[in-house]
């Protein structure tokens, strides 16, 4: 295995924007870095629960992968279309904002039918993992350093969210429209 090319794909596919990376940010937009923590908890915990069920789905059923791909895709879609139309929505009074901060759970369950996650361990385990290493300890290690490098990459994202609180806040609506079209962009950009 090239641990250049194993190291590209992790990194430009965690760093480069999508769905669990733009909601990270737009909680701590909202609710700041630690007033986030629940929902990003929620997000970085469902990204690794994915990437070990990945992990364990792509070594048992390999076979299978293009049979379930395009429900995952349709599935995905849609939801990332409902997320943009959420955050195209106008922001509430800062009281309401407190009221609906997300859950760990909402963190949790998004993550787990995020397509472009579900897709990135896809690919890693296909692709990158399996066809070189075979023995479950290397494979294991290289899993968990692609969750370690994705949880990173999240992290930063939620942290420009909250040092930028206050631009995105002063920017409101030009902030959810770039978000919301980030978001679309990311639904389309699973067909193309």
């Amino acid at each position: 295995m090239s641990i250049i090319a194993f190291l590209s794909y992790v990194l430009m596919t965690s760093i480069t924007p999508g769905p669990s990376n733009i909601l990270m940010m737009n909680e701590a937009r909202r609710a700041g870095f630690i007033g986030s923590w629940r929902f990003n908890g929620g997000i970085l915990t469902g990204f690794a629960v994915l990437g070990i069920l990945s992990g364990l789905f792509t070594m048992s059923v390999y076979h299978w992968i293009p049979v379930v791909e395009p429900y995952f895709k349709i599935a995905g879609a849609v939801y990332l279309l409902y997320l943009a139309w959420q955050i195209s929505l106008p922001k509430t009074s800062k009281g309401d904002s407190e009221k609906t901060r997300s859950s760990f759970l909402s963190g949790f369950l998004f993550q787990m039918i995020n397509i472009k996650s579900i897709l990135f361990f896809l690919t890693l385990m296909s692709a990158f993992i399996l066809p070189f290493q075979h023995t479950y300890p290397l494979i294991a290690f290289w899993l968990a350093s692609a969750i370690l490098l994705g949880w990173a990459a999240l992290l930063l994202w939620s942290a420009f969210g909250s040092v930028f609180k206050h631009l995105f806040e002063k920017h409101d609506k030009a902030f959810r429209i770039v978000m919301c079209l980030l978001l679309i962009y990311s639904a389309v950009s699973i067909y193309l």
